[in-house]
């Protein structure tokens, strides 16, 4: 019986083509997030961020770990531009993001320095953008106009609306009795003009504003110039679904 002879296994030279190919799509890919980072184009880095995180997203629903964070890049105005994040209310708070808030820059000529935690905005800008030096009524015209236009894009997702303005409590003047007038006074007027004008809003319910007063570290240059270290901020949380 004739022996069957084994054929040896030729060797395939051309195996680090596989590993080749492989090594060029991945500098490619980095290639690509490099090239793109280095475009002074926020809409495009705002949209490679998102793509990024929905694509290591965890549990498979396109969320991130860093969910409640809202990161900062440098925007055309003067204060932080937001970076939005995938969310619960992703429609609605994303149009509210990169519509409503931005065409305060237009309005001012300033951007509005944004933060988010899980589902709340807060938007804060200097007092002065909203009142004239020493008047607690009315509201900028310009101003009266974006934030009727601000609430009424609060409502498809917000339950709960508040006002707080930031400032150091010093004397600025006196009553006819001789009785002191503080910038604590002046600005719970303004919150109770602020307050008035969101309440015109015919979708706000009772019990969805609140509107406080914080008490800013005093310094002799602040009390001296107190209007413009003072700051007004607007919290726009849906936390209360029920409240909708």
């Amino acid at each position: 019986m004739a022996k069957k002879h084994k054929h040896e296994e030729h060797v395939n030279h051309e195996r680090w083509v596989i590993s080749f190919a492989d090594m060029m799509t991945l500098l490619f890919a980095l290639f690509v997030v490099l090239y793109a980072m280095g475009v002074q184009d926020l809409e495009k880095l705002r949209q490679l961020k998102q793509s990024i995180q929905f694509a290591f997203a965890f549990e498979g629903d396109g969320k991130t770990d860093d969910i409640g964070t809202f990161h900062q890049v440098t925007g055309a105005g003067d204060a932080p531009l937001p970076a939005p994040l995938l969310n619960a209310q992703l429609g609605p708070m994303q149009e509210f993001l990169e519509e409503t808030l931005v065409d305060f820059q237009q309005v001012v000529g300033k951007s509005l320095e944004i933060d988010m935690v899980n589902d709340a905005i807060k938007a804060k800008a200097p007092l002065l953008d909203f009142f004239e030096p020493g008047q607690a009524f009315p509201l900028r015209e310009e101003v009266m106009q974006w934030l009727g236009r601000a609430i009424e894009g609060s409502v498809e997702f917000a339950s709960d609306l508040h006002v707080r303005i930031d400032a150091v409590e010093t004397v600025i003047g006196r009553t006819a009795t001789g009785a002191p007038v503080t910038s604590a006074d002046l600005c719970w007027q303004r919150l109770c003009t602020l307050e008035a004008a969101i309440r015109a809003n015919p979708q706000v319910r009772d019990g969805m504003v609140g509107v406080e007063f914080r008490r800013q570290k005093q310094s002799a240059r602040s009390a001296a110039d107190w209007e413009h270290a003072a700051t007004v901020t607007l919290s726009f949380s849906n936390a209360r679904a029920d409240g909708r």
